[in-house]
């Protein structure tokens, strides 16, 4: 990694840029010239900038508390992505077993009956496919925050140090959603866990189960709510949670409405 790229050398620039910041408050604040929307900025921006060097010498015991702070929630980044490439294998699996019952349905001289399975079998593929998706998806997000969080908190505290205030709404969202989501999203997979009727290893020993036509229809009746409920509607719930708890964290740092910025888009 270049010096570009570290956050110590993000925050080099940042205490540079705070420093410059409190100079230019200073100099408002001292001119002689009788403006009050002027004159308003100098304390504003000398405070802003103590503010901001608070930020940069207490980077480290910050770094060291989300680490605790996840180790108290007993998760870690390898508990998820196991869990979640879990979930995945259980789906490849799933739908290289449905796509083989649609190939004998479609090619083989069947009955009527078993030829109408064919539309909700393509239905169903496609619906794993999906899910594949969409575990790609917190897998994707989970590598992003895991191997970026240092570098958008020190990019956080950047903005915070510009002058004028112009970077202090999205640089409290930014500190705030690398924080939320580097330890809240690894307590994904429990949960989802928690929150399901059913476990993550009994959906994936129904998957598994999808060997024949008739164990395929019995599956398809009795899972499908379940796939919703479990890859769709809780993770939704959990990443909302999440990015409202980032959206607070943020407004409480920042002083201003914010956005997460990841993308969160599920569809």
């Amino acid at each position: 990694m270049s010096s570009g790229y570290s956050p110590f050398y993000i925050l080099y620039i940042a205490m540079n840029i705070a420093t410059l910041t409190y100079t230019i408050g200073s100099l408002f604040y001292g001119l002689p010239i009788p403006i009050y929307g002027l004159k308003k900025w100098g304390p504003r921006m000398m405070s802003d900038a103590i503010y901001a060097a608070v930020w940069i010498n207490i980077y480290g015991v910050i770094i060291f508390a989300i680490g605790q702070i996840q180790s108290l929630l007993g998760v870690d980044w390898g508990s998820f992505f196991s869990s979640i490439l879990q979930l995945q294998a259980n789906m490849f699996s799933a739908l290289i077993q449905v796509k083989s019952i649609y190939y004998i349905i479609t090619t083989e001289k069947i009955s009527m009956a078993l030829a109408l399975l064919a539309d909700p079998l393509l239905q169903f593929s496609s619906f794993i496919t999906d899910i594949i998706f969409l575990l790609q998806f917190f897998i994707d997000l989970g590598e992003f925050i895991q191997q970026s969080y240092m570098i958008l908190i020190a990019i956080g505290i950047l903005l915070l140090s510009l002058p004028f205030r112009i970077g202090k709404g999205i640089g409290g969202t930014l500190i705030s959603s690398a924080i939320t989501f580097y330890i809240g999203l690894p307590y994904l997979p429990v949960f989802i866990q928690e929150m399901s009727s059913t476990s993550l290893a009994q959906i994936g020993s129904q998957l598994s189960t999808i060997t024949d036509v008739n164990t395929l229809v019995a599956t398809i009746a009795g899972i499908v709510p379940e796939l919703v409920i479990i890859f769709i509607i809780i993770p939704m719930l959990y990443l909302s949670i999440l990015a409202g708890i980032s959206l607070g964290l943020g407004n409480a740092i920042g002083g201003s409405s914010g956005r997460v910025p990841f993308p969160l888009d599920l569809f």
